[in-house]
């Protein structure tokens, strides 16, 4: 069961634009903390030399190949990757 938040009431509308400026901070917070993680999430790393860079595109088609034959694993289990995801009788 859901836990349900407890409603603060308000009796004024100084009290509700007061609720709305602090929500409005709170947000802004949140906001440019999301885009400080995404910016160093996106960011590229151009100190990398040659050797760095090869190994990180072996890395990608590593972790490619090992999604392919996952993928492969599961449809050769189940028939087909949507077959998973039906309920048994």
């Amino acid at each position: 069961m859901a836990k349900r938040k407890r409603i603060r009431p308000y009796h004024s509308l100084e009290e509700i634009q007061m609720r709305k400026e602090q929500l409005d901070e709170v947000i802004e917070l949140e906001d440019q903390e999301i885009k400080r993680l995404w910016g160093l999430l996106t960011t590229k790393d151009e100190n990398m030399s040659q050797g760095e860079q090869i190994g990180k595109y072996i890395q990608y088609g590593m972790m490619a190949f090992d999604g392919m034959m996952t993928l492969h694993k599961l449809r050769r289990n189940y028939g087909s990757i949507l077959n998973i995801f039906k309920k048994g009788k």
